[in-house]
């Protein structure tokens, strides 16, 4: 009787293993705990920021825009002053609909790659999500849908699939 009772937890344990590894393969790890969700695009064109990037001497605001657009800002969630600063420097800022959290949930969760990409060339960041949960700045996803590139902070659990399952393309038509 012990060794069937025995037999019956050593398969009940690997079938919940089992059922958890499936629950990680298909999205069901979301990077972010939200409530709100901000979409803040560049407010110059890209031949714009090219020019900016190969000027010499550069405003401070325009240093201020390379800085969050093709730099490292913000470096983690205690780095919250980047979303003051896209507001000084005039990006376009959109409450995402509340509609759309499932999907972006469901887009922003950790899953095996069905369509391994390499980025495509080195653009700076166009688009910004700013993840927020009872106010709170969780995190935030900058993007360039045409490089297929991304850049995350705050997210729970590991990125580097992120996009590899068509992620871009989904977000992207979200978004629009």
């Amino acid at each position: 009787m012990k060794r069937i009772l025995l037999l019956v937890t050593i398969i009940s344990f690997a079938n919940a293993c089992q059922q958890n590894q499936k629950a990680e393969a298909t999205g069901n790890l979301p990077f972010y705990t939200f409530d709100q969700v901000i979409h803040y695009t560049v407010p110059v064109s890209k031949s714009e920021l090219d020019s900016i990037i190969g000027k010499s001497e550069k405003s401070r605001k325009e240093l201020g825009l390379l800085q969050i657009v093709t730099g490292n800002i913000p470096v983690s969630t205690q780095d919250s002053v980047f979303i003051s600063n896209m507001d000084i420097l005039g990006f376009k800022k959109e409450i995402v609909d509340p509609k759309k959290y499932p999907a972006i949930e469901k887009l922003f969760s950790k899953r095996e790659p069905t369509q391994p990409i390499q980025p495509t060339c080195k653009s700076g960041y166009t688009d910004i999500l700013v993840f927020r949960n009872k106010g709170k700045f969780m995190g935030s996803v900058k993007l360039n849908f045409e490089c297929q590139r991304h850049q995350m902070v705050g997210q729970r659990y590991n990125n580097a699939h992120f996009g590899q399952s068509g992620e871009y393309e989904a977000l992207k038509k979200l978004l629009k």
